[in-house]
């Protein structure tokens, strides 16, 4: 049985960093200017509700259990039923563990319509692109809003992640030498937005994100090897995928060139793997409120050719 903590402990490492990925958004659909470049950082709380409800209800109905076989003078046991829904919930949580997320991200504007950043979380490094569709109001549809203007927007991006991964506790653990973990996410989102003045803006993101992660193959090969030893089926799958549905809300305020986002996201994660020779469900609803401090340049103008001269004139 020494096996399953060792497989536990695999997997968290493998999947919980991955799956407590950053959701925020901490932009509107308007684009950079080219030649703009905006530096932006925050922190997000990953809050996989879900799974916390998960795991509370399952230890109250068990905790009823072994109250009742006291009162009833009867020995207490976990019943295969029971085993399987603690295990499906301690997985769950474990492979999407609650946390807080700081990020750092870099855009600039490279073309009209077209803005591309990167951002790093930590736990990840993200590139994504995002073209301008629509534009309305009375600003031109890059550069500054001036006061009294509003531009309303809509935008498509696409992003592209790579995680990263190490497993410190089991090469102290010294049991099997890992390394060759990987996940991948393609994000989607569809901006929209309202600027008002360049002071208050709103805007909305609805988004999928699509994650895959690969587990380390002497770790598959390890966990196929338990059953015969342990009687329990604890084979990992060679790969885990997922799928975040949701979008996120927030306001930005602030003027020119420094403006504050506060926002949250909501949704829910489908996440369906075999663990342990059973198809487990391990999604959950899940927020991730996020707070940000973003700063940027102004853009070059188009008629004088120096930088930092007001647009949308």
């Amino acid at each position: 049985m020494r096996l399953l903590p060792v497989l536990f402990l695999a997997l968290g490492l493998a999947l919980g960093p991955g799956c407590a990925t950053t959701l925020s958004t901490q932009q509107t659909a308007r684009p950079l200017a080219p030649g703009q470049v905006q530096v932006s950082g925050g922190l997000g709380v990953f809050l996989p509700l879900g799974n916390l409800v998960r795991v509370v209800d399952t230890g109250i109905d068990q905790g009823e259990e072994a109250r009742d076989a006291i009162e009833e003078d009867r020995p207490y046991a976990l019943g295969e039923e029971a085993q399987q829904r603690l295990l499906t919930a301690g997985v769950a949580l474990m492979v999407a563990p609650p946390g807080v997320n700081p990020e750092l991200m870099v855009r600039v504007g490279v073309v009209d319509r077209v803005d591309v950043g990167l951002r790093y979380s930590g736990i990840s490094l993200r590139a994504d692109a995002k073209v301008l569709l629509f534009h309305g109001g009375d600003a031109d549809e890059t550069g500054w809003v001036e006061v009294g203007q509003r531009s309303y927007d809509v935008a498509l991006g696409l992003g592209a992640a790579r995680h990263f991964f190490s497993s410190p506790v089991l090469d102290v653990l010294e049991v099997v030498e890992l390394g060759d973990f990987s996940r991948y996410d393609v994000e989607v989102p569809l901006y929209v937005s309202a600027d008002f003045g360049d002071v208050f803006k709103v805007y909305g993101a609805p988004k999928y994100v699509f994650s895959r992660t690969r587990l380390d193959e002497r770790l598959v090969d390890y966990s196929r090897q338990g059953k015969p030893v342990s009687g329990f089926d604890a084979s990992l799958p060679a790969t885990v995928n997922s799928h975040f549905v949701g979008s996120t809300v927030g306001v930005a305020l602030g003027y020119r060139y420094v403006h504050v986002f506060a926002e949250l996201t909501g949704g829910y994660i489908f996440c369906n793997p075999t663990l342990f020779g059973i198809e487990r469900e391990l999604g959950s609803v899940t927020v991730f409120p996020s707070l940000g401090l973003a700063i940027r340049t102004g853009g070059p103008d188009r008629e004088r050719g120096r930088p930092g001269a007001r647009r949308g004139r």
